[in-house]
């Protein structure tokens, strides 16, 4: 409610409520305009028809009221459409991989900045419903990948994933990169190992500790790393899994695999006694995936100078250029010898 006009101290305001003003009566300031009101007042037409005093205003947009020959009530506008398709999209999704109501209010106000950016123009929506809510995992660092709403949507990963960079870029989120640990259980539970699920899966964190030491993880898709940590702790426990089953499971190819134990035999670790392995985490049992990674990487305490694979590709490729330098330097001087003699 108005108070006294500021300009001349007057109690005597004259109050509007279905236009939303307050003027002051006597020096005739305005002291309020456009107010939204919970009164609803109707005006009649020359013509007789009826319309509303002002507009209707929800809580996610603007809503008109229309009346007269085809038009009964309140209609909204195709942005209001929109948002309401995107929530009702949100939900089903949401249902289908069990998240949680918050990963819901979350993904739907990413949702609503998509369309006020227009982001959702030449898209479908629930294209930009599943980026939405894989923006949501990755910040609850929940265990539910890209690859889960492309199956849901029924799409090409890669075309899902570039939908993914541009809404980032478009609305600057820095998302931190992801942590294999997240993954560990997730597919040590499908891999059905009974009683010992548990133990192969904080073996395989172990492993993955070990890896990050070694700059393993740095540039590599968590599902090969995982795949990677998973076979490693099934042979330590005696379980036969082939690398094809580890593939199927992790969603990857047998190369990918094969090459990050490839690189997992160069490292000083794969020397080392399943026993010896152990007794380098000994006391180091937790049930927790994120909290056993952290654990397993803060306990060892070897010191190592491991490169990076890309390094180490770097390096082995520049001393094999140096190499064939010095072989056709010397094939020249042999040439040019033998020519002088």
């Amino acid at each position: 409610m108005a108070g006294p006009c500021p300009k001349c101290g007057s109690n005597d305001i004259d109050t509007d409520g279905a236009r939303g003003e307050a003027v002051c009566t006597n020096c005739g300031h305005v002291l309020e305009e456009c107010v939204i009101v919970s009164e609803v007042q109707f005006s009649e037409s020359a013509g007789g028809q009826s319309s509303v005093v002002g507009q209707f205003v929800p809580e996610s947009g603007l809503s008109s009221f229309r009346s007269g020959p085809g038009y009964s009530g309140f209609s909204k506008d195709s942005r209001e459409v929109t948002l309401s398709n995107g929530r009702r999209v949100i939900q089903h999704m949401a249902g289908l991989l069990r998240l949680v109501a918050h990963h819901v209010d979350v993904a739907q106000r990413f949702f609503q900045q998509a369309v006020q950016r227009n982001f959702i123009q030449g898209r479908k929506t629930h294209t930009v419903v599943a980026v939405c809510l894989y923006i949501v995992c990755r910040k609850q660092r929940t265990s539910h990948m890209l690859i889960d709403f492309a199956e849901v949507l029924q799409m090409d990963v890669y075309e899902l994933g570039s939908v993914f960079l541009k809404f980032t870029k478009l609305l600057h989120i820095k998302l931190d990169p992801i942590d294999p640990s997240l993954y560990i259980h997730r597919f040590a539970s499908m891999l059905e190992f009974g009683d010992k699920t548990q133990q192969v899966a904080l073996t395989a964190l172990r492993i993955v500790a070990r890896m990050n030491r070694d700059w393993m993880i740095t540039g590599r898709r968590p599902a090969g790393i995982c795949g990677a940590g998973l076979l490693i702790s099934s042979k330590m426990h005696n379980f036969k899994r082939t690398e094809a089953q580890i593939a199927q499971v992790v969603r990857i190819c047998d190369g990918t695999l094969r090459k990050r134990l490839t690189e997992f035999d160069e490292t000083q670790v794969s020397d080392m006694t399943v026993e010896e392995f152990h007794d380098a985490f000994k006391g180091g049992t937790t049930s927790d995936a994120a909290a056993g990674f952290r654990a397993a990487n803060e306990r060892w305490q070897w010191d190592t100078s491991c490169a990076p694979p890309a390094l180490k590709n770097n390096q082995k490729a520049e001393k094999d250029l140096e190499a064939r330098k010095k072989r056709a330097a010397a094939k020249a001087a042999a040439k040019a010898a033998e020519a002088a003699g």
